[in-house]
């Protein structure tokens, strides 16, 4: 029957079947082996897509996604500078050598809010260093302030000043003493104390909430201040976020390549530069074999 088929075709129209089935081969032939060869690559890439999924959560903190990484966030998920580590189900976060509590994580605003761990249980830390930040990160100014910390100051002190402290540093004891108010203003209200604090060894500046210091002004003791220093302070952070919210809204996770140190938006498929557009795909075989028959 199969001979019966081939003998009713005329021989021109088989030379054609055979010719077009043969191109047809050399067309799929290169398509396959663009595909195999890239089958581990598109895996690698839908693995950060599906990691950068994930969110970092600890403690008080949930569903952190970009510019943080950390835990179950590898470090290509966020921006360097803001990887998370959480510590007894405590969440921290290093900045510029530092370590601090993170309290919370507000994405609207794009803020976050910590506080230092050297001054969780009292006001006397091992090392004495001011408050530093990354470029990434800058003090809000709806609700800051700054708190002065003077240490080894000699005694006696002027009177009437009752917001002290004593330490033991490295074996060493000290008197303390905080000041709520920036230089310029004491200088003008209380000229002699400034002379006097000038006289400390050490001194180191502490970011906290303006609306914390109400309790530290009507008692100006050493557990206020901890109390309050302990609320942490608000940071706003900036990391490239108009392009996350473009590669969000195109269905994408946001990240950073860190070998050519730029954005990237992870695509289901691949990652690409800003957003997860399909780009125009090229005709299929059989697209091109139709237009070839007619």
């Amino acid at each position: 029957m199969l001979e019966q088929r081939f003998l009713s075709i005329p021989l021109q129209k088989l030379d054609r079947l055979l010719l077009l089935q043969a191109m047809s081969w050399l067309i799929l032939l290169p398509i396959i082996a663009l595909v195999c060869g890239s089958a581990p690559a598109l895996a690698d890439d839908d693995e950060r897509y599906l990691s950068c999924m994930k969110s970092f959560d600890c403690g008080d903190i949930s569903g952190a996604g970009y510019p943080f990484s950390g835990s179950d966030r590898p470090g290509y998920c966020g921006y360097p500078g803001f990887e998370l580590s959480c510590i007894n189900q405590d969440p921290e976060i290093t900045i510029m050598g530092s370590t601090y509590k993170l309290h919370g994580i507000n994405n609207q605003s794009r803020t976050l809010n910590v506080s230092r761990t050297d001054y969780t249980e009292n006001l006397c830390p091992s090392l004495l260093s001011n408050t530093s930040l990354s470029p990434n990160l800058s003090s809000s100014n709806s609700d800051h302030a700054e708190v002065s910390l003077y240490y080894g100051c000699p005694s006696p002190s002027p009177s009437g000043f009752s917001a002290q402290f004593t330490c033991n540093i490295n074996e060493t004891d000290m008197m303390g003493y905080f000041v709520t108010v920036n230089n310029s203003v004491l200088s003008m209200t209380a000229p002699i104390l400034i002379t006097y604090l000038t006289t400390c060894n050490n001194s180191v500046k502490v970011p906290v909430r303006q609306s914390a210091l109400v309790s530290v002004l009507e008692i100006p003791n050493a557990t206020q201040l901890l109390g309050a220093m302990n609320q942490g302070f608000d940071l706003l952070w900036s990391a490239n976020d108009p392009l996350c919210d473009t590669c969000k809204s195109s269905g994408g996770q946001c990240g950073y390549n860190q070998t050519t140190t730029a954005f990237t938006c992870y695509c289901s498929d691949q990652p690409r530069d800003f957003d997860c557009t399909e780009s125009p795909q090229a005709p299929s075989p059989s697209t091109s074999m139709s237009s070839f028959l007619s």
